[in-house]
């Protein structure tokens, strides 16, 4: 598994409307190799907002892949360069060994 982990620090503030943007469903999940997406809020600081997004994909080549897409540039496309409550931003990768697949609910595994 390949595990990608973005942590955004924001002016206070700021961290619910950028959570929102996630809330919603988008086009990552459309792609191959797409695993899974957590958003996770720290809000207890003083200085900033942490907002820490993880990506799971099946192998590196899915996450390339959405890199490349239309869609990666049309979510990543800053009008006016990065907007101003972005304090401080990165990305680490890990590739994972797993013995088993993840769990993949369905419809009928709801409940």
């Amino acid at each position: 598994m390949y595990i990608v982990t973005n942590t955004v620090h924001l002016q206070p503030g700021n961290a619910d409307m950028f959570v929102e943007r996630f809330n919603r469903e988008g086009k990552v999940e459309t792609m191959p190799g797409f695993v899974g997406l957590e958003v996770m809020l720290t809000e207890n600081t003083k200085e900033y907002e942490e907002i820490t997004i993880v990506t799971r994909w099946e192998d590196p080549t899915g996450f390339k892949g959405w890199m490349k897409s239309r869609e990666f540039k049309d979510a990543h496309a800053h009008r006016g360069g990065i907007p101003e409550f972005i304090i401080k931003n990165k990305t680490t990768y890990y590739q994972v060994k797993l013995r088993r697949k993840p769990r993949i609910e369905t419809e009928s595994s709801v409940g």
